[in-house]
């Protein structure tokens, strides 16, 4: 694989610092290449507004440029009737931290433990892939989660009931970026083709997060759309 190809990874993943970007001299240890190389794969990046570079200052990431639609939802009865048109069986990654960037992201506690469940989501009507889904639940409810039956669907639903809590709230922000390597192969489409990355937070009355979920899903299996009586 190319250093370029490597990198966009990276970033892609949230892999790299956004404010400790690898040096030169570093890239150049770490992948066994040449100055000349690395210098290359970093005007790649550059002029695809990945990251920016100062002299005396090093590399950074860039800022992404971009328009979110940010729709705070008023019920929960559209995510239901898309969960029960679809399956994804989740598998536990046990307790750990959110990654880096969805930390950036949120502005969320970077020594908060979130359980982490993975899955892939499917029509009922077939296999096709239709998003890859990591969700987070708060692990001030890890107890609750643990009760959690993965192949049971809906996740909030089964913690509302095993914590006796009650979701009082739901945001999405929704993006179009392209497929890390990861989520290409989760999905069977090629590397950086287009996805919709949804990110939903699930909230107490309280306003605390009690789960997030990220969703990726192929530009060409999946519309959103929303009604607006006037």
């Amino acid at each position: 694989m190319l250093l370029a190809d490597e990198l966009r990874d990276g970033i892609a993943k949230g892999t790299v610092p956004a404010d400790q970007f690898p040096t030169e001299s570093v890239l150049c240890a770490r992948y066994g290449v040449s100055r000349f190389t690395v210098r290359e794969a970093l005007r790649a990046l550059q002029a695809e507004g990945l990251i920016q570079r100062r002299r005396g200052s090093g590399t950074t990431l860039k800022a992404p440029e971009r328009t979110t639609l940010h729709q705070p939802l008023s019920n929960l009865d559209e995510i239901l009737q898309y969960a029960r048109d679809t399956r994804v069986d989740y598998a536990p990654h046990g307790l750990k931290a959110l990654p880096r960037a969805l930390i950036t992201e949120l502005r969320l506690d970077p020594d908060q433990r979130w359980v982490h469940f993975g899955g892939v989501r499917r029509h009922d009507r077939d296999e096709t892939a239709i998003a890859h889904i990591d969700a987070y639940i708060n692990g001030a409810y890890a107890r609750a989660a643990a009760s959690i039956d993965p192949a049971a669907g809906v996740l909030f639903r089964q913690l509302e009931a095993a914590a006796g809590i009650r979701i009082a709230r739901v945001t999405q922000d929704i993006q179009a970026v392209p497929a890390s390597k990861e989520i290409a192969a989760a999905l069977g489409v090629p590397k950086r083709s287009p996805c919709l990355r949804i990110v939903r937070c699930y909230m107490s009355k309280e306003g605390g997060f009690v789960e997030i979920s990220v969703s990726h899903h192929p530009g060409d299996r999946f519309a959103y759309a929303m009604h607006t009586d006037v």
